[in-house]
């Protein structure tokens, strides 16, 4: 793995963990398309996927978020809305990347 993915790899680590943990039904639809991006992202930066495929699997765990926010069924919104916020923030990092 690159070294400029490794940090990227820990924090989407991490976030999928916090996504797991602030899931309140793990049985809802939504929530298990939520994990599977995520879990999906990660395995792309794992392959070093070029940034900008990497930014789309990001703007699609995003619509799921948001869709989390108007129907959160499965999580309480101010997880929602803080995950959209850590996901927007990483979809800007990425695009400092040298390689974008």
């Amino acid at each position: 793995m690159d070294a400029q993915y490794k940090e990227l790899y820990r924090e989407v680590q991490s976030l999928r963990h916090k996504v797991h943990d602030l899931i309140d039904d793990h049985a809802h639809a939504l929530a298990r398309t939520l994990k599977d991006e995520v879990q999906r992202l990660e395995d792309e930066i794992e392959m070093n996927k070029k940034p900008r495929s990497l930014e789309d699997r990001i703007k699609s765990i995003e619509q799921y978020l948001e869709h989390a926010r108007r129907d959160s069924q499965f999580m309480d919104t101010h997880h929602v809305v803080m995950l959209h916020d850590k996901f927007k923030d990483m979809r800007m990092d990425l695009r400092r990347l040298p390689n974008y």
